[in-house]
């Protein structure tokens, strides 16, 4: 915890870091446009270059070499490990050549390095840390020394192989993949700009993420040698518009020419496109399988589904009309989320398991009806909400949902980021859970019944519980009570540019104002006596606090000092 002024604590850290930048000015330095980190007497690493996006536009052939040993003040080092995200987005680097003593390429150490067209990777690298060349969109070619003991690129394929395990763990649009390799690793492909990757007889495993956010990729082949292949491993490749498995598969299929990928022994389908046509026999739409289909406007759900898994069409920006079936009974986590085009569902009769944010981020979501054979939930009113009938509790709500007289309490995330302008709560109303309306950044208006027990508006645009005198819920326009004197968890929904806070509020619980992104000043009276961790979590645009109490107690994560700090 820290005790001082706030105008102090900006200071406080700045002062902190620059006597670290001052400790530390000998264990940096920059030879040949290289920055490296000193490690001890004889060895240095290749640190995060300053400004990468611009920089090294002298390099001599587009040509960028790692030294095994740099010489700086006349002194030798050998240069041991590239650190993480040191090259992340130097766009003037078109070839890089590692010379031999190098042992590390660590984690997204080229990441995103545009114009990057080949690798040469030398006989001395241990170690190749997660997707060293992610999102390097032009890389054609990668060859790794024969005399590697640990990596190869066999038969010239274009693509970094564990020797002994025959896995691919780094792949570009040019790899051709050798009939030898058994798995395709995470993030081998991530980026990749092929359209088709030819996935041979004999690779047994893929990997989480392994083809993830492959703009281009269109056409998807499965041999029948694949065993296993991981949740997301083809997550966010919205131009996929073929999906063939081959037909000797034992674990997997595409039966009825579905253009999905579907888990046999289960009757799961983990991964379909834009021109899937779900088959009958389906029990289960697995998780994120229809992740990021951006072309999809239009899904029939058949009877014989089940379950619907968590994240299964989130994403799906362009998805206007969803058909359920009367099969259904479980609709999991974000299963529609972002669907930022759905207007209108029908929640069907079997429905018993919904998980509450099933619809967050759908901003254009105005009506949800609930089948009314169904004995679990309900939408009794009009409501357009999901309402869990036996303890009357509001379970999912939309940007068309009334709070109806007779609901006793609002589920926790049940309007996260919907798109709801307004929020009425009637007299019956008798708990608010935490988050119930957390990011609705939309809703300027808020209002309570004079007549509910547990909560107060009086004309403030705010929820404040009576017993405690806690704010609950805050919007742009909130003109906070002379009575409150703690703003609640994930409070506030939205705020103006400057938020002043009165006098009397003594507490502001965890992530009250968490992603107000618009809060770029804050005052905060002398009468609070603390901040809790994550208050203003997220708040990037956050650069004035003003504390008027140096008896304060803030939790050290309670401001995102980092962005302050432009770390």
């Amino acid at each position: 915890m820290i005790h001082v002024i706030m105008s102090r604590i900006v200071i406080l850290f700045i002062a902190l870091f620059c006597s670290a930048d001052c400790m530390m000015a000998d264990s940096f330095f920059i030879e040949s446009s290289i920055k490296y980190k000193v490690i001890d007497n004889e060895h240095v690493n290749v640190a995060i270059q300053d400004d990468s996006l611009y920089s090294f536009y002298a390099l001599k052939n587009d040509v960028l070499e790692i030294p095994a040993v740099v010489k700086h003040k006349g002194k030798s080092y050998r240069v041991k490990e590239i650190e993480k995200y040191a090259f992340t987005t130097c766009c003037a680097i078109k070839h890089l050549k590692i010379d031999e003593g190098v042992e590390v390429i660590s984690d997204y150490a080229f990441q995103a390095c545009a114009n990057l067209e080949s690798v040469s990777i030398p006989s001395s690298i241990k170690v190749v840390g997660a997707a060293p060349f992610q999102y390097c969109t032009c890389l054609t070619t990668i060859v790794v020394n024969k005399k590697n003991p640990v990596f190869d690129s066999r038969e010239g394929c274009n693509a970094i192989i564990v020797t002994q395990d025959n896995s691919l763990i780094v792949g570009c649009s040019a790899t051709k993949i050798p009939s030898s390799v058994r798995c395709i690793d995470k993030y081998a492909f991530m980026g990749c700009l092929a359209e088709v990757v030819a996935i041979p007889e004999g690779v047994e495993r893929i990997n989480y993420f392994a083809f993830s956010s492959c703009p281009n990729l269109k056409k998807i082949f499965i041999p029948a040698s694949v065993e296993s292949i991981e949740e997301l491993a083809f997550d966010n490749c919205p131009e996929v518009i073929s999906i063939v498995v081959d037909k000797n598969n034992t674990d997997y299929d595409s039966r009825n020419g579905s253009n999905a990928i579907i888990y046999s022994s289960d009757n799961k389908l983990i991964f379909g496109c834009s021109s899937t046509i779900i088959p009958q026999d389906i029990e289960t739409i697995g998780e994120f399988a229809f992740s990021h289909c951006r072309k999809l406007q239009r899904i029939v759900i058949p009877e014989g589904v089940l379950c619907i898994a968590d994240g299964a069409f989130e994403y799906c920006s362009n998805l206007k009309e969803v058909v359920f079936p009367t099969t259904l009974e479980i609709i999991g986590g974000a299963s529609f989320g972002y669907c930022t085009s759905l207007e209108s569902v029908t929640i069907p009769r079997g429905v018993y398991s919904i998980d509450s944010d099933i619809f967050r981020g759908c901003i254009s979501l105005q009506k949800i009806s609930v089948d009314s054979a169904n004995e679990v939930f309900d939408s009794r009113n009009d409501c357009n909400a999901v309402i869990d009938t036996e303890q009357n509790k509001l379970v999912v709500g939309c940007k068309g949902t009334v709070v109806v007289d007779g609901i006793k309490s609002i589920g926790s995330r049940a309007f996260y980021k919907s798109g709801i302008t307004s929020i009425h709560l009637p007299s019956s109303v008798e708990s608010i859970e935490s988050a119930a309306f957390k990011d609705c950044e939309y809703c300027m208006s808020i209002t309570v019944e004079d007549s509910n027990k547990t909560y107060k508006s009086a004309g403030s645009n705010s929820v404040v519980e009576k017993a405690t005198k806690e704010l609950i819920l805050a919007c742009t326009t909130t003109q906070i009570l002379p009575e409150v004197k703690v703003v609640g968890a994930y409070a506030y929904m939205n705020t103006p540019s400057l938020v002043i806070l009165p006098e009397g509020i003594i507490s502001i619980k965890e992530c009250a104002f968490s992603e107000c992104k618009t809060l770029q000043s804050i005052i905060l009276p002398s009468s609070l006596k603390r901040i809790e961790e994550s208050a203003f979590y997220g708040c990037k645009d956050l650069v004035h606090v003003a504390l008027k109490s140096k008896d304060t107690e803030i939790h050290k994560f309670a401001f995102p000092f980092d962005k302050k700090l432009g770390k």
